[in-house]
């Protein structure tokens, strides 16, 4: 007993001590393409480092991430976990039907943020209003609020709905609420990933219809929901499967307007020209959501041509925005002569100056993102 003891722990501490040579003679991986994320280098050794504790943390950092066979422990990581019955890992819920979707509890929702985030849309509104530009605000629900039935049992979320009813109020008719759209379209085909905290191009271009109708155009709202669809690839994984990498949720299909895939239009973005929004080589990578204009930038310039109908648009659109609203601009090319975009994580020019180049405003952030940033839209606020 005592000798087949003695075998186990040899073996053990064998395995392990090769494990570590492994993963110190194995050159370091800069950027995890399946977690979608850049792992830890090398922790620095010197004094400083070693007091304040943070060589030790980090050195347990790049362990764990640069340890030999990273991606196959992972994997079985969460299949172990899965199988186990456990469906809330690394922050995603495993639901009903293959489908991840993030959690998002009271504790990470930021109330005071999102009021202040409300309160100072609430005052760009009213500024752009006194001008004659009208400001429209829409705030794309969390897939745990649209997929309710489809969560494990006590999985646990935030108060979404006070949050919508908060936005109600202090936006007013500024407000466009479109989780009942969304929820009603769900039946008819997936609104959001089954791997990616994104909408799909159905739940777009259902946020593009709901957008027009708010801005008194039903014939091109009613447009925009017959849009016809163009595959993009059948084989993305987003976000939600990089944290679990866990094979058995499958791929989603990536779809976007067709209308749009050849349109005449020229895309600025940081100085560059372009003639289309979408960047096909992203298809071949694993960030394939990055096909809308390449990712995310502080500025993004539209200019559109004539629309099917022959009828060249007058209004000039602003849209200030997360990542939700790059697979959604796409069925609004026939409706704006100019579309502009503005990401408020790097813009850092004055917002309210450059609506008044603009007929019309429209804010488009999943709830979730818009009580996390910092949203300020005159210059004064951003010193």
């Amino acid at each position: 007993m005592k000798k087949r003891s003695l075998i186990l722990i040899s073996a053990a501490a064998a395995f392990i001590l090769l494990l570590s040579i492994g993963t110190f003679v194995t050159p370091d991986v800069a950027f995890s393409p399946d977690e979608n994320r850049y792992l830890t280098g090398k922790p620095e050794l010197n004094t400083k480092n070693i007091l304040d504790g943070s060589f030790e943390k980090r050195s347990e950092e790049y362990l764990s991430d640069q340890i030999i066979g990273r991606k196959k422990w992972v994997e079985f990581k969460g299949l172990t976990e899965a199988a186990l019955g456990i469906n809330d890992i690394n922050g995603v819920y495993l639901c009903t039907e293959g489908r991840a979707v993030e959690r998002v509890t009271e504790s990470d929702f930021d109330r005071v943020n999102f009021e202040k985030n409300l309160r100072r849309t609430a005052e760009f509104t009213e500024i752009c209003n006194e001008q004659g530009i009208k400001v429209h605000t829409m705030l794309v629900p969390t897939a745990a609020y649209v997929y309710a039935d489809k969560l494990p049992d006590h999985a646990l979320t935030f108060d979404e709905e006070g949050a919508f009813k908060q936005a109600e109020d202090m936006l007013e008719d500024g407000f466009i609420d479109i989780r009942n759209s969304l929820i009603a379209a769900k039946y008819n085909g997936e609104v959001y990933f089954k791997t990616d905290h994104h909408w799909t191009g159905k739940g777009a271009r259902i946020g593009a219809a709901e957008f027009l109708a708010a801005a008194a155009r039903p014939d091109q709202a009613s447009l925009a929901e017959k849009e016809e669809m163009e595959l993009l690839s059948s084989e993305f994984r987003g976000t939600l499967y990089s944290k679990v990498l866990l094979k058995t949720l499958g791929t989603d299909i990536i779809e976007t307007s067709a209308h749009a895939r050849a349109a005449d239009i020229k895309v600025e973005i940081e100085g560059k020209e372009y003639d289309s929004l979408y960047f096909d080589e992203y298809l071949e990578q694993k960030d394939k959501y990055a096909v809308y204009f390449g990712g995310n930038y502080s500025e993004v310039n539209i200019k559109t041509g004539a629309a099917r109908d022959g009828h060249k648009a007058e209004e000039k659109l602003l849209v200030i925005k997360d990542s939700f609203a790059n697979s959604m601009i796409p069925f609004l090319l026939d409706d704006f002569s100019e579309i502009t975009m503005v990401d408020t994580r790097f813009y850092r020019g004055d917002i309210s100056r450059l609506a008044e180049d603009y007929d019309r405003v429209l804010l488009v952030y999943s709830v979730n993102n818009f009580a996390k940033e910092k949203i300020v839209f005159t210059g004064s606020l951003l010193k």
